[in-house]
């Protein structure tokens, strides 16, 4: 029965071991995207008082570069909603490995 308890334990230990991996590496691509979002946002900040002085052809481009730049800005914030849904789902999967740790060790 001992040896069954401590492949039980052995099994469990992996498990979180993955659950760990799994929630770092999800945090890791949230902190990714966040950045990538962050790099927009500043780009969009450093072109909003540039307009002194442009003429017509460098302003429509701008507005088209700025009407990208807000697109993909969404897409960076829907990813990172979506991010943080996995990074909820990977805490919870980690949670329920420890607690079957602590249950083990009991």
């Amino acid at each position: 029965m001992a040896a069954g308890k401590h492949t039980l334990q052995k099994i469990v230990s992996l498990k979180r071991q993955k659950a760990e991996q799994d929630f770092q590496a999800v945090q890791q691509e949230l902190d990714r995207v966040r950045e990538a979002a962050e790099e927009i946002t500043s780009t969009l900040r450093a072109l909003d008082g540039q307009t002194d002085g442009a003429d017509t052809l460098i302003l429509a481009h701008r507005h088209g570069h700025v009407r990208k730049l807000i697109s993909d800005l969404d897409a960076q914030r829907a990813a990172i909603a979506g991010k943080e849904a996995e990074l909820l789902a990977a805490r919870e999967v980690l949670k329920r490995a420890f607690d079957s740790e602590e249950r083990l060790k009991d």
